[in-house]
């Protein structure tokens, strides 16, 4: 890490003082403090809804109706729209890419601000400036390649040298390592030191806090819109920056011990196969039991979950639950089987972030419990979706709010609220705790455990190795698209699920 500059030195990079703000008559944030130095990292952590998107959209002129004092370089800045932020060098990487999929790595980092004459763009400058500022950052890109064929690790670096190269002091990311392996995460930590050591401040916001002590000099902590902490990372451990988030003492994660699973087969996977992706596969969930799948990107895992749904339209073999047994034709046809994927991508296939929260938790189960003769029953939904707002103590807990102001957290909690709604019998979860903070995943943890004693039959998919083992009851390791026997979670500790998952030797199917 990099030693950040003295505070009895220049004036800090960035002076947050006071912050407030409001939403619909409620306050989220009460006279919030921050700060960021010259070549420093600043983790801002806290669980979803704590506020630090909010502070962060101030600081980009999202919200220019704030309450409070910002200061860049030590002069008063108000910061009424994205452009006056970037013009005082403040860059925001959000978790959803700004980036246009179709143009080139070059045509994106140019992009807004294209060299030119008379209308007509310079192509071959363009592309010559893109690759001198890859040179520059020591950032590996093919400048000539559609963003689109890029994983997120590389649309990530795409987004960072757009914004070093119209020359930001400050740049703040947002939950930059949820979707990266851990040697993506190397390289991206491996730049952003490079960039701190440059003298560019980096706000750093995450939600893996163990990541916090190997990136950042200082953190944050907000709770409820407020400050509860600033420290060197050099002075907190683990376990007290974890209760400092929750306000509370977080239990470490260990495997289940209270199985519920039944020996009768929720459902069952007979060759079920996606061509070239997975399979075919032979798999027998029990009532009540979690089965976890473990496995790299592109191991076939999120195929298999999809063709269970009908989402594969190259999808063979059967899948059987209950009476029924075949290969559904679309997701509805999945769901009124009993079979309900949460997807990975909540924003665009578990949510209609236009919709209020109420309309979507019940949107799945229109079709049975909650209508009648093609008419929804409002008072019936009224009283379902209450309760579990109540149930998943939803944040802000009214029905009406629009799910695109929701925290991601509370985003998860309405699409799991769908799933309970419906009445799922079958329930496969795809990473569904990515992007959800420490508080949050517990909650998860313990609705997840609730469905399963209700006798509904969960896959669960996830990249946390140490999530599979404690909320698995078995689990399947998959690798280029083959799975391998189920194995009981307590029988496996993570190193040797890590070779597992890691291992290039073939695996019987």
């Amino acid at each position: 890490m990099n030693e950040p500059r003295s505070p009895d030195g220049p004036p800090p990079l960035l002076e947050m003082r006071g912050m407030t703000k409001d939403f619909s008559g409620g306050r989220v944030l009460f006279g919030v403090d921050f700060d960021l130095r010259e070549g420093e990292v600043h983790a801002l952590v806290g669980q979803n809804g704590a506020g630090k998107s909010t502070l962060m959209k101030i600081l980009a002129g999202v919200y220019p109706d704030y309450g409070g004092h910002v200061r860049l370089g030590g002069e008063p800045v108000d910061l009424h729209d994205p452009r006056d932020a970037l013009s005082h060098g403040v860059a925001v990487i959000y978790q959803e890419f700004a980036l246009v999929p179709e143009m080139t790595v070059a045509q994106n980092i140019a992009l807004g601000h294209e060299p030119g004459e008379r209308g007509l763009v310079a192509h071959r400058q363009i592309r010559d400036d893109a690759a001198a500022e890859l040179e520059r950052l020591a950032i590996d890109l093919p400048v000539d390649t559609p963003v689109k064929q890029l994983g997120v690790a590389g649309q990530q670096l795409t987004e960072i040298v757009k914004a070093i190269s119209r020359r930001a002091r400050i740049l703040v990311m947002d939950e930059p390592t949820a979707r990266l392996s851990g040697a993506e995460r190397d390289r991206l930590f491996d730049t952003v030191r490079d960039l701190a050591a440059s003298g560019v401040g980096v706000v750093y916001i995450s939600h893996f806090l163990e990541e916090i002590f190997e990136i950042a000099d200082r953190v944050t902590v907000l709770r409820d819109g407020n400050v509860v902490a600033v420290e060197p990372t050099s002075a907190l451990e683990l376990a007290s920056l974890a209760q400092l988030v929750v306000g509370r003492e977080v239990r470490e994660a260990q495997h289940r011990r209270d199985s519920t699973a039944t020996d009768e087969p929720g459902v069952s996977l007979r060759a079920l196969a996606v061509p070239g992706r997975a399979g075919p596969i032979d798999l027998d969930v029990h009532e009540g039991e979690i089965v976890g799948l473990a496995g790299l990107v592109g191991s076939g895992r999120t195929s298999l979950a999809r063709a269970m749904v009908g989402m594969e339209r190259t999808a063979r073999g059967e899948v059987a639950v209950g009476d029924w047994s075949g290969l559904a034709t679309h997701p509805g046809d999945a769901a009124e089987r009993g079979i309900l994927l949460l997807a990975e991508d909540r924003k665009r296939q578990g949510l209609v972030l236009q919709r209020t929260v109420g309309e979507n938790m019940a949107l799945t189960a229109l079709r049975s419990s909650l209508s009648h003769r093609g008419f929804v029953r409002l008072r019936e939904r009224a009283r379902v979706v209450g309760e579990l707002i109540d149930r998943l103590r939803l944040v802000p807990p009214r029905p009406g709010v629009a799910a695109s102001s929701l925290s991601g957290g509370n985003q998860q909690k309405v699409v799991f609220a769908r799933a309970i709604a419906a009445g799922a019998r079958v329930l496969i979860l795809d990473q569904p705790t990515a992007g959800v903070d420490i508080g949050a995943k517990e909650e998860l943890y313990a609705q997840i455990d609730r469905l399963a004693s209700d006798g509904v039959s969960i896959i669960f998919i996830s990249d946390d190795l140490d999530e599979l083992l404690r909320m698995s009851d078995r689990i399947v390791v998959m690798r280029r698209g083959q799975a391998a026997d189920p194995v009981p979670a307590t029988s496996i500790d993570r190193a040797q699920l890590l070779e597992a998952i890691s291992d290039t030797s073939a695996v019987a199917a």
